[in-house]
């Protein structure tokens, strides 16, 4: 064996167990966080009671026992409170108009005849909680501050509240809110509500370091009055996610929040963006995840606009596999706002949350407060394995394609292996290179995988009968699979992380790991197969290159062209959940046949599209059929090794799971490989007589 082949293999070798090292690290990690959290949000269940006449303690009591563990609660404002009936609240003008139709208490009379009266304030006294007037007091001097708030009478309390009493049209988008509208504080007695009802509670404050007015409190005495009043309530606080466009704290508390949150063993619920990529835009989320030590825990939520025009059955589908291929560890689950399946709408409800709840217990996941990722960073040192068995597969890329001599391959590879270590240790460029690292692996390795093939197809691959052919080539395929996952291991191992995991951190080169395989493929097959002729300087094909692209186009030609442009659009439009390219139901069903067969679902790209196309390649040479028809089969095959890869790219999935979803893929994959092959080999024969015939058509 040549000595650049015993360099590859032995530094390719050490950067696999490395980054299996690191993989099984990961494993345990990934292993002890098993425990979900399921969350409703308290006011929904409410307005569920009300509309159903039931007591909200029956209501509360029967999602309790189909498995809600959590109630989130928002802060309050003026115009919740009097809707509730917890505080009264009047302007000044309906207070007048109260005095011209009828005899006001004399209380209320000597507001109206006080010199002070004014028209556009409110007015504001206890409805059914003297509690709720008493915090309504303190949050209006905090949030304001005390020159705006008036006790206008002691016995019974009423306040004078100074500030625009407008109602906004438009109260979703949070423009031109009035004082009644605007938010306060957490309602003790919501809180108690909870507690009492036997839930924990997601707290969902705004960012109260947004100050309404330069007289409100200092933004560390709004936000210790926060926690005290959480501590006051007596409720068992599990969880803190962002209300509005920002944390709590954002930009300078944010420290004194983490401090808080720390102290009280209260985790930060991070709400998985729409696109399944990273997080649901909060100003100051990321930076407070990373002051609280990553007590972090991933949270699902259908979006309301999605959920208004889903079936029950569709949204229930989407929580156990979001736990389990996401890491989420919160469900947070929003409720049906009309009735669905000829069924009322508390039962609606109910047997929606039923369903979620027993599909997620029977993926083995625990119930309860949820479980956080241990904080995990390995040591740099890992790395450097990594980074040079990433500069012998991709030195030896460069050999394989003529660009590279044999005798400078060890030079090569030694220099680009100190250069990536380096890298690596340099500072605030130790992430990018990390991801750099990551990205070569998964586009070099499925590359070098099909080469090997290549050549074992050009030597013998038109031995044996059909039968051998196919058995063979399970076997190769199988092979071929091992070989391009350890691309995927070393990049599972070099983002391995609890930022990653998290994916507060992400890897940035998925639509580059979908095409660059399939083109860097093509090019070696060219290399391979007479484009680049032994010796011939690179310039020359280059050459012929532009000459082709000289030629004038025909119909033909701009026919050819429009078919490669659609198929690209929906190849990289379907890479990743960003695209608009429609999922048809056919597929939808087949996936979702699949996911209840299969633990881990195989990519349609992978047993569709790429191993299929790895048979007819198999076949295509043992036929030796046209060197286009089979070039494009071994270019299609590197779609199915690039996918395999590309799993390992979602650092949220566990990663045995992308495992197994790569075995799950090998074996869907050989069924439709073995159904490509029968086609193209019945159809042969025909299409072979309609060429011929036309070539002959007077024979």
């Amino acid at each position: 064996m040549k000595t650049y082949k015993k360099l590859f293999l032995a530094l390719v070798g050490l950067g696999l167990v490395a980054s299996l090292c690191l993989n099984w690290q990961r494993i345990q990690v990934e292993r002890a966080n098993k425990t979900v959290e399921t969350v409703m949000e308290y006011n929904s269940l409410l307005r569920i009671a009300q509309e159903e006449g039931v007591p909200k303690e029956e209501v509360f009591r029967q999602f309790r026992d189909r498995g809600v563990t959590t109630l989130a609660v928002f802060d309050t404002s003026l115009d919740k409170l009097a809707q509730k009936g917890a505080v009264n609240v009047l302007t000044g003008a309906q207070l007048l108009e109260m005095g011209r139709v009828q005899n006001l208490r004399p209380e209320w009379q000597a507001i109206i005849d006080n010199p002070d009266f004014m028209v556009d304030a409110l007015y504001i006294s206890a409805g059914t909680s003297d509690r709720a007037l008493r915090e309504v007091e303190e949050d209006i001097r905090l949030r304001f501050g005390p020159q705006r708030i008036v006790e206008m009478n002691a016995s019974p309390l009423i306040l004078r509240f100074d500030g625009d009493t407008i109602i906004s049209k438009n109260p979703i988008a949070g423009d031109e809110r009035g004082v009644r509208e605007m938010d306060l504080g957490p309602s003790t007695d919501e809180l108690e509500d909870v507690t009492k009802n036997g839930f924990m509670v997601a707290i969902r404050p705004t960012n109260y370091s947004e100050r309404y007015t330069a007289a409100a409190a200092s933004e560390e005495e709004q936000i210790h009055a926060f926690f005290d009043r959480l501590d006051n309530s007596g409720a068992h606080v599990s969880l803190i996610i962002g209300s509005g466009k920002q944390m709590l704290g954002n930009k300078k508390q944010l420290p004194l929040v983490a401090r808080e949150l720390l102290k009280r063993h209260i985790t930060l619920g991070m709400v998985e963006g729409v696109t399944q990529l990273q997080f649901v835009r909060l100003d100051g989320l990321t930076e407070l995840a990373k002051l609280a030590n990553y007590q972090v825990a991933r949270t699902y939520v259908i979006a309301d606009a999605e959920q208004r025009k889903m079936q029950v059955f569709d949204a229930f589908r989407r929580w156990s596999l979001a736990d389990e291929e996401r890491n989420i560890r919160v469900n947070y689950i929003k409720v049906f706002l009309t009735p669905r399946d000829n069924k009322t709408l508390l039962q609606t409800n109910l047997d929606y949350v039923e369903r979620v709840t027993r599909d997620v217990d029977s993926k083995g996941f625990a119930k309860g407060p949820a479980d956080i990722f241990k904080v995990y960073q390995p040591s740099r040192l890992w790395y450097v394995p990594l980074a040079f068995s990433l500069a012998a597969a991709f030195s030896m890329y460069l050999l394989l394609l003529g660009v590279l001599k044999e005798e400078h391959y060890g030079k090569t590879t030694l220099g680009l292996g100190v250069v990536l270590s380096a890298a690596v240790f340099a500072g605030p460029f130790g992430l990018l290179a990390r991801q750099g690292i990551a990205l070569g692996a998964a586009v070099t390795f499925p590359v070098l995988s099909l080469y090997r093939m290549m050549g074992i197809w050009r030597q013998s691959g038109h031995a044996g009968n059909l039968v051998q052919l196919v058995c063979r080539t399970t076997l190769y395929l199988g092979e071929t699979i091992v070989l391009s996952l350890i691309g995927a291991s070393l990049l599972g191992g070099i983002l391995s992380d609890t930022r990653f995991l998290l994916e507060m951190d992400i890897y940035r080169g998925v639509k580059v790991t979908f095409m660059l395989p399939v083109l860097l493929t093509l090019l070696l097959f060219l290399r391979t197969h007479g484009l680049w002729k032994k010796g011939e300087d690179w310039r020359k094909p280059l050459h012929r290159v532009v000459e082709f692209l000289d030629r004038p186009l025909n119909l033909k030609a701009l026919a050819v062209l429009g078919i490669f442009a659609f198929v690209a659009w929906v190849f990289i439009g379907r890479s990743g959940h960003t695209a608009g390219v429609p999922v048809p139901m056919v597929e939808q069903k087949l996936r979702f046949f699949l996911e209840e067969t299969m633990w881990a679902r195989p990519r349609e790209k992978e047993f569709i599209i790429g191993h299929p196309a790895f048979f007819l390649a198999a076949w295509a040479a043992w036929k030796q059929l046209p060197t286009w028809f089979y070039g494009l089969c071994v270019t299609v095959a590197a779609i199915g090794q690039g996918s395999l890869v590309q799993t390992f790219c979602h650092m949220r999935t566990p990663i045995l799971m992308s495992y197994v979803r790569a075995l799950d893929g090998y074996v869907v994959g050989v069924v439709a490989g073995l159904i490509a092959v029968a086609i193209f080999a019945a159809a042969y024969p025909h299409v072979l007589r309609l060429i011929q015939k036309r070539r002959n058509p007077v024979g």
